[in-house]
């Protein structure tokens, strides 16, 4: 996805992710995992949601 779709203008969240932990900010980097989870989750919660309401 990164190699796909980020460059210098527009970075995705698991590139920033991946920046901020290589430059050993790890509470910056753990911040952003913890975002980019909860969105994860709360999408699949949609996804599940609308599935079920479909049928």
């Amino acid at each position: 996805m990164i190699a796909l779709f980020g460059s210098d203008q527009v970075q995705t969240l698991p590139y920033l992710l991946l920046q901020r932990m290589g430059s050993y900010r790890t509470a910056d980097a753990a911040g952003i995992a913890l975002f980019l989870g909860a969105l994860c989750l709360a999408l699949m919660f949609a996804a599940d949601r609308l599935g079920k309401e479909k049928t």
